[in-house]
């Protein structure tokens, strides 16, 4: 009777801590799984619920006063007031991105001093830029309007938080001799549909597609140094130092993991250190960045995927080391 408590104690335990995800990642058994470790209603997504509202209009009279708009969101963090700085901050990043400009004032010092909040706004900010005018860089004075700014639970966080901002110069002389600003409303879900595209296919075992669409986005970059360094999308490599095996390549996805196809058993989403499983190990020296573009947006998958591919190919992996790997250590 002792022993059934346990158990039925230990079952409820798992079913609450991954309840987030358990409904799509898992059978009642825990030993089939569904094709995708995303949510099958894009309306339950920060993705989804972003690209449906980044297509809204901005209004005629802040076109008048020569605002343009522009989004941002964030579900990385625990914490909803960083959260916000982060989904502000995006937002007016991506508006000196569409005017081409950059910022002399540190805005993410300023974002954290007078933090944004959902519950108790602070919705105008003042930044100093560098506008080129006659072939010399000047000053400008560039204001921002937080226009609204929402708690959203998802798919991704329930502390989910999106963002519209709009931006101009406080001058007339400055927005005359600037050049006109592009219209995209947000590159930040750009990147996040691309990651989804390419964790998409790692659920669904087609590593050779997610390297594809990796690749699409080739941008000139560098080789990260070390574990600290890699971001979602880096490659890494994997080498057996036992056998005739060829080298197995990886794709870093974060928090610590990676996915790769081994050969003779397929698809795997590991944690570092569980490559020994397969009598392989990690060339430090290897590491690869083929697309900048998931650094430069400051991008990192949702946990709540990355949990969902471990369990999805959890029970594809070796209970043990392989015996010649165990009798060295």
């Amino acid at each position: 009777m002792v022993n059934l408590q346990r158990l039925l104690i230990v079952g409820f335990l798992s079913v609450h801590l991954f309840s987030p995800f358990m409904a799509f990642c898992a059978s009642p058994g825990e030993t089939k799984y569904h094709e995708r470790c995303w949510s099958r209603n894009d309306k339950n997504t920060l993705l989804g619920f972003m690209e449906s509202t980044i297509q809204r209009p901005l209004a005629t009279v802040y076109k008048n006063d020569n605002y343009i708009q522009t989004f941002g969101c964030a579900y990385e963090d625990d914490d909803i007031e960083q959260n916000s700085i982060r989904a502000v901050f995006r937002a007016i990043e991506q508006s000196l991105r569409n005017r081409r400009i950059t910022a002399r004032d540190n805005v993410l010092g300023l974002l954290s001093s007078r933090p944004p909040r959902p519950d108790n706004l602070a919705r105008e900010y003042t930044v100093y830029v560098n506008l080129v005018k006659n072939s010399k860089v000047e000053q400008a004075r560039y204001e921002i309007k937080v226009l609204e700014l929402e708690v959203l639970p998802t798919f991704e966080s329930n502390r989910s938080v999106w963002t519209r901002v709009i931006t101009r110069y406080a001058y007339q002389e400055d927005f005359k001799n600037s050049p006109n600003p592009v219209d995209v409303p947000s590159e930040f879900v750009n990147i996040m549909k691309l990651a989804e595209n390419i964790l998409e296919a790692a659920g669904k075992e087609r590593f050779k597609r997610a390297a594809e669409i990796i690749a699409r986005a080739r941008k000139p970059t560098f080789h990260p140094t070390n574990i600290s360094e890699l971001v979602f999308g880096d490659y890494l490599k994997l080498f057996s130092e036992n056998s005739s095996m060829p080298d197995v390549q990886a794709i870093f996805i974060g928090k610590g993991i990676y996915i790769a196809k081994i050969p003779k058993f397929g698809a795997a989403a590991l944690k570092f250190g569980e490559e020994k499983l397969y009598g392989l190990r990690l060339d430090t020296s290897s590491f690869n960045r083929l697309s900048s573009v998931f650094v430069n947006i400051q991008y990192r998958a949702p946990e709540s995927v990355l949990q969902c591919l471990l369990m999805r190919f959890g029970h594809k992996k070796p209970k043990f080391l392989p015996e010649f790997t165990s009798t060295t250590q």
